[in-house]
């Protein structure tokens, strides 16, 4: 982790690079630091290098392959068949939970495949309301997960929220006015193949598994390869570069899927939330650039209660404020598409706790924590939604 100011921040990131540590490097400018993993025969030259550019350093985990490991050997002796909401989960297990969950709650959720991966799995979406019916009839809110297959705290978190909706295991009368206004879809993992392969081959792989021509390297980073500002600042056209854009916008079989499904019905959708982990911070488009859209301090005062709710349930800290000028440039994002092109006025993309201390490798203790609080953050972003917009429309009495 090292800590800077603007100018030492650009430093750090060209020493990452040219220390080639683009596996794992995370930025947070409003808390001025740059996550990087240094290899142990790297580790005298990197601290060197570093303390000659003036930039502080400390080690916040020091055996990432040690955590790896201990989480595999817990999980494997944790394998049971059935969906545990308190652990992480195999891509089959999430798969048989979405069809138990559209079975045994048809009367309020649909599950659909919207398409195939290029190892053919399902690219699923599930859709809650009450009095369900075949299409969305109600103002769509819309969330999806684990774009990044690493990035396994943003499909936990999504399997907490999507518990909850359904199940309402608390009774609350808030849910089911939430079930009567809205239509919730929820797009667990939009990048199957890649997640898969984070349980089997390599816990830290971010791209598909699509084979790119005329490369050895494999994978598309499915969050650079959305049709609006393709190709920008923050892609790669190197195919073996973590942040690679595909050969062009939509090249991609799980884009694509998504694509069809919001053109579809994008007039409907009230609110869009992409999940990612992490750094804490609720971020509004563009990442492209410095642009920002003609709402955008309607989605900013929005995130300001998302982000205060969240505090208030365990003191969890979250920054807010453009893509671009909060995190890093990132042009070609879901976020910048899906408001700047199909004009859905209110979008965010999510990066999910923590702050570095464990990273990608979040431990399973916090996975209902991190659902929880997020859910109370959604909770009260669509209380001031619905009552803003009118959108609440129910026989329950709504305290807000």
């Amino acid at each position: 982790s090292s800590g800077f100011n603007a100018e030492y921040g650009e430093r750090a990131l060209s020493l990452a690079e040219e220390h080639d540590l683009s596996e794992w490097v995370e930025l947070n400018r409003p808390k001025r630091y740059v996550d990087v993993m240094v290899h142990p025969e790297g580790r005298a030259r990197f601290a060197r290098a570093a303390e000659d550019a003036g930039i502080e350093t400390s080690v916040m985990i020091h055996d990432v392959e040690d955590i790896i490991t201990r989480h595999v050997i817990r999980r494997r002796n944790a394998d049971n068949e059935k969906y545990d909401y308190t652990q992480f989960n195999t891509f089959e297990k999430i798969e048989k939970e979405l069809k138990h969950i559209s079975r045994a709650h048809s009367n309020i959720a649909r599950l659909v495949s919207m398409g195939l991966t290029n190892e053919h799995r399902h690219l699923y979406a599930l859709r809650v309301t009450n009095h369900i019916g075949p299409k969305p009839t109600k103002p769509i809110v819309l969330i999806d997960a684990g774009i990044h297959a690493r990035e396994w705290v943003s499909v936990s978190t999504i399997m907490y929220i999507i518990n909850e909706v359904v199940k309402n295991p608390r009774n609350d009368p808030l849910i089911r006015a939430f079930r009567d206004s809205y239509d919730f879809v929820f797009m667990p993992v939009l990048n199957p193949d890649g997640y898969v392969y984070t349980w089997t081959h390599d816990r830290l792989w971010r791209k598909n598994r699509a084979p790119n021509a005329n490369s050895r390297c494999v994978g598309v980073d499915l969050n650079r390869n959305w049709d609006y500002k393709w190709g920008g600042e923050g892609t790669s056209a190197n195919p073996c570069d973590i942040d690679y854009r595909g050969r062009r916008p939509f090249s991609e079989l799980e884009t694509q899927a998504v694509k069809q499904w919001i053109e579809e019905y994008k007039s409907k959708i009230v609110l869009y939330i992409n999940f990612h982990a992490y750094g804490q911070l609720w971020m509004t488009p563009y990442g492209y650039s410095r642009d920002t859209p003609s709402n955008e301090s309607e989605m900013l005062d929005y995130s300001q209660i998302a982000v205060d709710a969240i505090r208030n349930v365990r003191g969890t800290e979250y920054d807010f404020g453009p893509v671009y000028t909060t995190i890093y440039p990132a042009s070609s994002i879901s976020v910048d598409w899906v408001r700047g092109a199909e004009k859905v006025l209110i979008a965010y993309t999510v990066e999910l706790p923590d702050r570095g201390q464990h990273g990608f490798i979040t431990p399973e203790s916090e996975i209902t924590p991190i659902g929880h609080e997020t859910w109370k953050g959604i909770e009260k972003l669509l209380i001031a939604l619905g009552s803003d917009k009118k959108l609440l429309r129910t026989q329950e009495i709504v305290v807000v």
